[in-house]
């Protein structure tokens, strides 16, 4: 059912850009090349019959694809074979209650108008009337643009749904309009150089002017929403590199710029020699430029046929990127001026590899080789500050985690760790298990800071593949993925808790580290901490034992003002459950957890602490300040808390992946 599918969509597409193509060819090329050289296209009979039946060509594959598009739809969510489809009603449900069926009525009515219109007397061929072709352009270009809402742009919502699909409508319209035109442009150069004369070698150099200036448009159209297109469906570059949905859309911009070399070829090189129209070599540059523009027309229908194949991919932002090298660049390792010197010498580097493309497609082939040596001399200015940023990277380096950062996973991750990885990195991960004096490399201190400048998905691999070094082994065979990520979850969360007591009561810059998300209920009502981190800073207070009402009644007394500066304030006993005292009211900051959240928040507090730890968390849920009560300075007042509160705002909240939640 899939390559059908493909093949369906494939010529669905072709023939709505080959529409819209003909009608744009007429309004915007033919026509004006016509008037200005003193003819007119209704008096060229040959070639308005050629695009008449080009249109009425591409308007019956244009239906009959698109049956065959519903039914196979129809057939791959029902899960039905084609007969059953059709016989058992499945057609009618698909049409009256699923958006692709709305689209696809729509695309059919207004189907049915267009035939209406060619078929009225009037407006038999396109550009017999400037009413007739404006008509029929107009309605063509509502077909091809319709079917953005069968692809991925009409899935996003909101603003950034909004945008996403603008730029889908324009791509799909200035395709229509460049690659749709090709055909037409083709023929009426086949009629030009089978007429010889000076009349058609004036419509045939107008014809090209006029083309060459539409394609600019829509390429420059194309590039921009072509832009955002890539951004909303891959958005990263392992996203486009490491998977099938970027790879293809990688190939889809290589036959695109295969075409603008083409494209520069004829504008740049062929164009011109059409001025003058007693030269020997003007039949042959025709032929020339008819040549040029059926291969860009061969180059487009590949494109389509990719385009045929994304619409059932996955895209690449919700798809896990498996990363092809064996190296990457980490560009965030950079100082702002050497990012700001790098995109200095990517723009100039763009520029001189269209300068170098559009001098030799003009035959300059010495501006090409400046122009070369340009784009030569740019790449080894950019190597400078690029390669101190080069290092290792594996095929899961930018996988996202399939398991949330979460206190439930945590503690899964501890039993799996205790099982499998304590016996050499030790129970509090300091690399001194029992077998680890027995190994000739001593095991990671799982509790370094540099634990968390790895990848997550780095981590990711070592715990599948094992270490370079041969002495760590590989656990794939022993763990699921989904368990890989609980003990990943469990050793960051058991070195955050470590490295947290470092953390003084002054908000700082420093590195600061996350306390996983965990649930907890609040008067009667379920919440996480990670949906009160969306609100602001949260002061997360940890009593050993009971805590003692004064404390309690202090900060609920303090919760007004805390609010106020956008502070929320989460009270946990690792006790367990505390009611309130004998007539007493409840604790409004006092919240009840389930025994996994106390396993997980027992490794931020120690035995130091004297019974009571204060955790100043930013909105990413690090700890950014600590108080204890045993330390000299002791618990802080709601002043301080208050100014705390506000530092810890202004942090950064790092932006959430997209990989690892494939649809």
């Amino acid at each position: 059912m899939e390559p059908f599918l493909i093949a369906v969509r494939t010529v669905h597409f072709a023939a709505a850009v080959s529409l819209t193509g003909v009608f744009a060819f007429a309004c915007l090329i033919a026509g004006p090349a016509f008037r200005n050289s003193g003819a007119r296209l209704a008096d060229a009979g040959e070639l308005r019959r050629r695009l008449a039946w080009l249109c009425w060509a591409s308007l019956a594959v244009l239906v009959a694809s698109g049956a065959a598009w519903l039914i196979a739809v129809a057939a791959r969510m029902s899960g039905r074979p084609l007969d059953a489809v059709i016989s058992q009603g499945v057609l009618a449900i698909v049409l009256l209650r699923t958006r692709f069926g709305e689209d696809w009525l729509a695309r059919l009515v207004l189907a049915g108008l267009l035939s209406l219109c060619l078929a009225t007397r009037r407006f038999r061929y396109p550009g017999g009337s400037a009413a007739a072709a404006w008509s029929g352009f107009g309605l063509s270009a509502l077909v091809l643009g319709a079917l953005v809402w069968a692809g991925h742009g009409a899935a996003d919502l909101g603003v950034a749904g909004d945008v996403h699909l603008a730029a889908d409508v324009l791509h799909m319209l200035a395709a229509g309009v460049w690659l749709g035109a090709l055909v037409p442009l083709a023929l009426l150069l086949a009629e030009a150089r089978r007429a010889g004369d000076r009349r058609w070698a004036t419509i045939a150099r107008a014809a090209t002017v006029r083309f060459s200036a539409v394609a600019v448009a829509s390429v420059a159209t194309l590039l921009a929403s072509g832009i955002v297109n890539t951004w909303f469906l891959a958005g990263s570059v392992p996203a486009l590199v490491g998977t099938d949905y970027g790879r293809l859309l990688l190939l889809k911009i290589g036959l695109f710029v295969a075409m603008l070399l083409v494209a520069a070829v004829n504008m740049l090189r062929l164009s011109p020699r059409l001025i003058d129209w007693a030269s020997t070599r003007l039949p042959r540059t025709i032929a020339q430029l008819r040549r040029n523009a059926l291969v860009e027309s061969g180059i487009g229908l590949g494109v389509l046929a990719i385009v045929g194949v994304l619409g059932i991919l996955v895209p690449g932002s919700h798809t896990e990127p498996r990363w092809p090298f064996p190296v990457v660049a980490d560009l965030a390792a950079l100082p702002a001026e050497s990012r700001v010197l790098l995109a200095v010498v990517a723009a100039i580097l763009c520029i001189c590899a269209v300068a170098a493309v559009a001098s030799a497609a003009a035959g300059r082939y010495r501006r090409a080789a400046v122009a070369a040596g340009g784009f030569a001399f740019c790449l080894a200015i950019g190597w400078l500050p690029l390669r101190s940023t080069i290092e290792r990277a594996y095929p899961t380096s930018f996988y996202a985690p399939t398991e949330l950062y979460a206190a439930d996973s945590v503690v899964r991750g501890a039993a799996l760790y205790a099982a499998n990885c304590a016996v050499c990195h030790g129970a509090t991960g300091h690399g001194n298990g029992p077998a680890a004096a027995g190994l000739p490399v001593r095991p990671a201190d799982l509790t370094e800071p540099h634990l968390f400048a790895h990848r997550p998905g780095d981590l990711f691999w070592w715990v599948g593949h094992g270490r370079a070094n041969g002495v760590m082994p590989g656990f794939a065979g022993v763990m699921k993925a989904s368990e890989r990520w609980d003990v990943i979850n469990f050793v960051l969360s058991q070195a955050a808790g470590d490295l947290a007591r470092q953390v003084g009561p002054k908000v700082t810059a420093a590195a600061a580290y996350p306390v996983p998300d965990f649930a907890f209920e609040s008067a009667g009502v379920q919440d996480t901490l990670r949906r009160e981190l969306q609100k602001g800073p949260v002061l997360l207070v940890l009593f050993a034992a009971a805590a003692p009402h004064a404390r309690l009644q202090q900060l609920t007394a303090a919760q007004p003002r805390l609010a106020g500066a956008g502070l929320h304030v989460i009270v946990v006993s690792l006790a367990g459950p505390q009611k309130a005292p004998e007539g007493g009211a409840p604790t409004p900051v006092m919240v009840d957890v389930s025994a996994d959240v106390i396993k997980a928040l027992e490794m931020f507090q120690t035995a130091a602490d004297a019974g009571e730890t204060y955790l100043m968390l930013d909105r990413g849920g690090n700890v950014r300040a600590r108080w204890t009560a045993a330390e000299a300075g002791g618990l802080p007042d709601t002043a301080t808390l208050v100014a705390d509160a506000a530092w810890a705002a202004r942090f950064a909240v790092a932006a959430p992946s997209h990989a690892g939640h494939a649809h």
